[in-house]
């Protein structure tokens, strides 16, 4: 338990080192200061899953710092993929933050010991944290697009503009992004609506908030998903519908982690 606690506090501060260090263009230490994180953070739930004998993502708090780890993870991916990381300081900013609330929260007294999740719920949890992470890098590209944009066309720059990406790589992040979340939330929504079925959840129903803002999130990071595909819809209406998207998400999350979500039900 005094690793965990240590692991704990040190784990925010790793990540806003990491989103420090690639806002500054220090590109070589950032990444093994990031790859530090994700090993510490790995870590961290092996040890939790260790203690409590199954799945560690168990409440409120686990779900944030595993959305956290989630979002850093994915980041790595889709920036090698563009081969630029010049969001790092924004993304892994909100990682760091995401973190420190998790860690703030995260009882002291010894882990509980409560039942185990089933492989259908583990799949449900953990693609639902990796497709929230994914609208998160998705929504934050969208507004470093727009950022950006109005910034050209205003002829106005500055030091951290020099580190953005540029216009099409960030509207190739948003899209892949998008493109992650909507795989995640694919299988995350399928597995848990049919467990909610099988297990005859109190209170879920079509016509839930939560449930209603799910649906409408995974089509609407569908569309910006495909929308290089989709006929009018260019780079900039795709990085507002990303923008808003994540406005969306936020409150998806909100919804899903107050005390009368079904999915907290008895």
């Amino acid at each position: 338990m005094n690793v965990l606690q240590a692991l704990v506090v040190v784990l925010p501060s790793v990540y806003a080192a990491a989103a420090a260090l690639f806002a500054l263009g220090r590109d070589v230490p950032a990444r093994w200061t990031l790859r530090a994180a994700l090993a510490l953070h790995t870590l961290d739930f092996a040890l939790r899953a260790v203690h409590l004998g199954h799945f560690p993502v168990i409440d409120v708090w686990t779900t944030v710092s595993a959305t956290a780890f989630a979002t850093a993870a994915l980041w790595a991916l889709v920036a090698r993929d563009a081969a630029h990381t010049g969001s790092g300081g924004l993304v892994l900013g909100l990682v760091a933050a995401l973190q420190f609330v998790a860690s703030a929260s995260v009882p002291l007294a010894p882990l509980p010991r409560v039942g185990g999740m089933g492989p259908f719920q583990v799949t449900h949890v953990a693609t639902s944290c990796v497709a929230l992470a994914a609208l998160f890098l998705s929504g934050l590209h969208g507004i470093l697009w727009i950022v950006l944009f109005r910034s050209i066309r205003a002829r106005h720059f500055s030091t951290f503009f020099e580190r953005l990406p540029n216009l099409d790589t960030l509207a190739k992040m948003t899209r892949r992004a998008a493109l992650l979340g909507f795989i995640g939330l694919t299988i995350g929504l399928n597995v848990g609506i049919g467990l909610a079925h099988a297990e005859s959840s109190p209170g879920f129903a079509y016509v839930h908030p939560e449930v209603i803002l799910s649906l409408a999130v995974w089509v609407h990071f569908g569309v910006v998903a495909f929308s290089q595909r989709i006929p009018g819809l260019g780079a900039r209406r795709a990085s507002w519908a990303a923008a808003g998207g994540l406005a969306v998400a936020l409150l998806s999350l909100v919804l899903v982690l107050l005390p009368h979500s079904f999915h907290g039900a008895a």
